[in-house]
């Protein structure tokens, strides 16, 4: 069970088990890579960058674990598991 999120360069989405924190899609920095950022907004104020390769499926983020549907330069759809 989980979510299924799609979200534009700069959209986010708040994820329950993630530190009371958000996912930002940051978009494509190079063609075989994308970034999301992991922003905590409760207790503290921080935010910080991963950056993956598109071959990357299966990604962990503040131990939340995510599955990348599809990623494009726009969009990305991922499913985020319960945990």
């Amino acid at each position: 069970m989980g979510n299924v999120y799609s979200l534009y360069v700069g959209d986010d989405c708040r994820v329950s088990g993630l530190l009371q924190g958000r996912i930002t899609y940051a978009g494509m920095p190079g063609p075989g890579t994308f970034s999301l950022v992991h922003k905590r907004d409760v207790g503290a104020q921080y935010a910080y960058n991963l950056f993956y390769s598109v071959a990357s499926r299966e990604i962990s983020v503040g131990g939340v674990h995510i599955r990348v549907e599809s990623v494009n330069p726009e969009m990305i759809t991922i499913h985020v598991r319960e945990p």
